[in-house]
């Protein structure tokens, strides 16, 4: 930073933010300008020792301090302080603020899981460390791809109330509330923080965020968690957010984990359906399990429906972008292609039936290769499949090679101090105590102005009297009175003394 560009630490007057992460110190503040920012020198270096919070039940930070040695710069002299919100510290004339708290340059650790389904085969799960903050490298064969760690946050509280709700949110028309009337104005009425809507907070654990740019520079955001979510009817899944831009939210991709709380039976079974041979395997086996082996006339029509149904559900159609799309929406579209509108629902239902058989004796062949012992046909099972059907479907427009999961983590947490110097802040502050006085001078004391008007009648002097008052009230008329009978009063008797001597 060039000299020009920096204040010296005799500057009168200044706020400045100071960045300080844990184990580190600073003595060099920043100002924010309209085009740019100045450096402001301190005469003394910030070290944080610790940094501390504590969270509401609602995730929202309750208490966030900051243990700090303050090094004189010019003595040497160390001394302890403790900063919290709404308590700063002073020394040397200069004033330290809480402000807030960031990322100081944790260190993470991913687990890149494939995500293109024409590479599933080939790509294996690797690993990559890097710090919040900064960039790495990726390649995506010939394509380069720009990983930068945005954020980590340790804790992240979701409202889990409405998860497992009844009917859908349905009206049941036989239901009587006698108590409808009441909760409705206790919903109008009530008091603001004593909502009626129920709340299941829980902490899902840490999250990563970050960005992958592709050569062009345009960059996706990820928000990626580290443990599988209960969703509450008995299926855990992995969150895998992704948005475009900054002002949308995540969109999840909702991957199923195995009873070892991994995706690995997901991409297994992504693998294979993306494998033509283990498809027309799988449908096999799923024939010769739903069909008697005497019905032949049955095996060869639910083979082709079978090997169609996972044909299109694996690769589909190209749609209006020239791409091959899947999932659920090209089984859709090729039964609205197809069927007359009468049988369409019929249709899709046993469309749906073969494809999750089919899909099925898929997990189970992946499950076989990988040398592990067949899934249950249990509830658990089943809730698995339901999941993976839909995550399948949603994969296939996933807009990244890869998805990295955070597999562990070491925090580093920062302060942000506000440092301020304001020697005139005690004139500030008689100003405004003398402006608070103003103030109820003018609500308490009352203004009034009297005239006395003299004019020459005849040989006398007639006097008139007036009184005008800021405010009507009953005093400002009685006090009149008063004025005029002692000044008028007296003025009568000192002229007839006059006239008697």
């Amino acid at each position: 930073v060039k000299p020009e560009h920096r204040l010296s630490e005799n500057n009168p007057t200044f706020r400045a933010n100071l960045f300080v992460s844990e184990n580190t110190r600073s003595a060099t503040a920043v100002l924010n300008q309209s085009n740019g920012v100045l450096i402001q020198d301190l005469p003394f270096a910030v070290e944080l020792k610790k940094f501390i919070v504590e969270y509401y039940s609602t995730g929202m930070p309750k208490l966030f301090a900051s243990e700090i040695i303050i090094h004189d710069l010019k003595t040497g002299v160390e001394t302890p302080a403790r900063v919290e919100v709404n308590h700063p510290v002073h020394y040397q004339g200069v004033e330290i603020y809480q402000s807030s708290f960031e990322d100081g340059g944790s260190r993470v650790k991913l687990r890149a899981l494939p995500m293109n389904a024409a590479r599933l085969s080939s790509d294996k799960p690797f690993e990559i460390e890097g710090v919040v903050g900064t960039s790495a490298e990726l390649s995506n064969g010939a394509d380069s791809l720009s990983l930068e760690y945005t954020g980590l946050r340790v804790i992240n509280v979701e409202n889990f109330a409405a998860q497992g709700a009844s009917s859908a949110d349905g009206v049941d028309v036989r239901k009587v509330d006698l108590l409808g009337v009441s909760t409705a104005l206790h919903e109008r009425l009530g008091a603001a923080n004593q909502g009626v809507a129920k709340k299941e907070l829980r902490n899902v654990g840490p999250s990563v965020s970050y960005k992958l740019r592709d050569a062009a520079g345009q960059a996706r955001e990820y928000n990626n968690y580290m443990l599988p979510v209960d969703m509450g009817d008995g299926t855990r899944v992995l969150l895998l957010g992704v948005r475009e831009t900054p002002a949308e939210p995540f969109r999840y991709l909702r991957l199923p984990v195995d009873a070892d709380n991994s995706a690995d039976s997901f991409l297994r079974l992504r693998a294979a359906l993306a494998d033509p041979a283990q498809r027309a395997l799988a449908v096999q086996r799923y024939v010769a399990r739903a069909v008697d082996p005497t019905r032949a006339d049955l095996q060869q029509p639910l083979h082709e429906s079978a090997l169609r149904a996972l044909a299109l559900f694996a690769t589909g159609t190209a749609g209006q972008s020239g791409k091959p799309e899947g999932g659920l929406q090209a089984v859709s579209d090729f039964i609205e292609t197809n069927v007359p509108v009468a049988e369409r629902a019929k249709a899709g239902e046993v469309f749906v039936r073969i494809l999750n058989g089919s899909l099925f004796e898929l997990l189970q062949l992946s499950r076989e290769r990988a040398g592990l012992k067949p899934a249950p046909s249990d509830e658990a099972s089943r809730n698995f499949m339901s999941q993976a059907v839909l995550a399948l479907s949603d994969a296939q427009i996933y807009p990244a090679p890869m998805a990295l999961q955070l597999a562990d983590f070491t925090q580093v947490q920062a302060s942000v101090f506000q440092v301020t110097r304001t020697p005139g802040k005690k004139v500030m502050y008689s100003a405004f105590a003398l402006l608070i006085l103003g103030i109820f001078a003018m609500l308490y004391i009352r203004e009034r102005r009297l005239w006395v008007w003299l004019a020459p009648m005849d040989d006398k002097t007639a006097a008139s009297m007036a009184l005008s008052s800021n405010r009507k009230t009953m005093d400002t008329d009685r006090e009149f009175e008063q004025l005029r009978l002692k000044l008028f009063v007296a003025q009568d008797a000192e002229v007839k003394l006059a006239k008697e001597t």
